[in-house]
């Protein structure tokens, strides 16, 4: 990350007073209203096992199912904030869009980055009707707690910044939830909040409407398996710089409505170095987090190219990656020492299978 100084985790206490306090204080219910609680809960568990793909020398691959135990587990840095951005929308129905509704309020929150759930609470004041609750959260930087990794004008339109590469991948994490609830005092003279979810209303006696806020994206992790043979030609692993090209599209927008990616660019271009080796002689060469479906697989398309001192060393084309929203998909294989691929650079189009972009409405 490029940032150039060092600054003390209570810079990231004091945004947590100023910017917070306004929005859990001084909010009293007027006539006709309610008082709303809407309590923040991002999750902070790593992504569970999803996938473990095994490449061979020929590009030829099997696929497993792992079982869902906790991956490793990583912690940002201590110049991060946690940054939570709530929308208010008051919407016809639960079926309803909020690009159909009104937004009501919007708020932005900046807690400890390692604040464990539920991290805070907004209160609101609203009359009766339906409202939903949309809430994103990402890191961003203590010195300067705004837009970082992603844009986030709109949370039914949320951007990442393409140009923007964070040195840790790990900074790229985010998390997205909505809670929907109806005001009624026709139902509830007193005008407690109702939870309307999975088809039931509940009443919150104690005004408190939850968001759970999960991980918007999948992650992979790709392992090199021949350390041993690269590192018998000579080669050191310190001197590799690795470039990961995405191909056939890849996400850069999401849609924390419809818990959706909603924008696309056709390729982009990851750079970093191998980071990590295990017992077994695995080495890690690169991680990232894409943005994915709340409900389905989506898939990914990559190739590696290895460098020295910005010579290619090595490429391996045509890594077709299924991801899993917040789960961690396992990618193995000679991706140090065989070469598969043309070796060229871009969209490929021998590609022969089938890639579905799908854009909400």
């Amino acid at each position: 990350m490029n940032l150039r100084s060092i600054y003390p985790a209570t810079v990231c206490g004091i945004v947590l007073l100023t910017t917070s306090c306004d929005a859990t204080i001084h909010e009293y219910p007027g006539k006709g209203e309610s008082l709303v609680v809407v309590e923040l809960n991002v999750d902070r568990t790593p992504p569970q096992y999803y996938k473990e793909l095994v490449y061979d020398q020929d590009g030829n691959r099997s696929e497993t199912e792992l079982a869902p135990e906790l991956s490793q587990t990583y912690t940002a840095d201590e110049r991060l904030c946690m940054r939570i951005i709530t929308e208010l929308y008051e919407v016809a129905s639960t079926e309803s869009r909020t690009n159909t509704g009104r937004l009501v309020a919007r708020r932005e929150i900046a807690v400890e980055r390692l604040m464990e759930a539920p991290q805070d609470t907004l209160q609101f004041r609203v009359p009766e009707g339906r409202y939903r609750a949309l809430s994103w959260a990402d890191y961003a930087p203590q010195s300067d707690v705004s837009d970082w990794h992603f844009e986030t004008g709109s949370l039914d339109a949320v951007l990442v910044k393409v140009e923007h590469k964070p040195q840790v991948n790990h900074h790229k994490s985010s998390a997205a939830g909505s809670s929907d609830f109806a005001i009624d005092f026709a139902a509830d003279r007193q005008g407690a909040p109702i939870l309307l979810r999975s088809g039931r209303a509940t009443r919150a006696d104690d005004g408190s409407i939850p968001v759970y806020l999960e991980r918007a994206s999948g992650r992979f992790r790709l392992w090199a398996t021949d350390l041993q043979e690269f590192l018998a030609s000579g080669k050191r692993i310190e001197d590799l710089d690795v470039r990961i090209i995405y191909k056939q599209y890849v996400s850069a927008g999401y849609n924390v409505d419809t818990q959706t990616p909603n924008a696309f660019v056709e390729s982009r271009t990851m750079e970093t170095s191998p980071s990590t080796v295990e017992a077994d002689g695995n080495v890690l060469l690169a991680y990232d987090y894409v943005l994915t479906s709340s409900d389905r697989e989506d898939h990914v398309l990559i190739d590696v190219f290895l460098y020295e001192d910005g010579q290619e060393l090595n490429h391996y084309q045509d890594i077709e990656v299924p991801l899993w929203r917040n789960r961690e998909t396992v990618i193995k294989g000679p991706f140090l020492t065989r070469s598969v691929g043309s070796g060229d650079i871009g969209i490929d189009e021998g590609f022969d299978d089938e890639f579905v972009v799908v854009i909400p409405d």
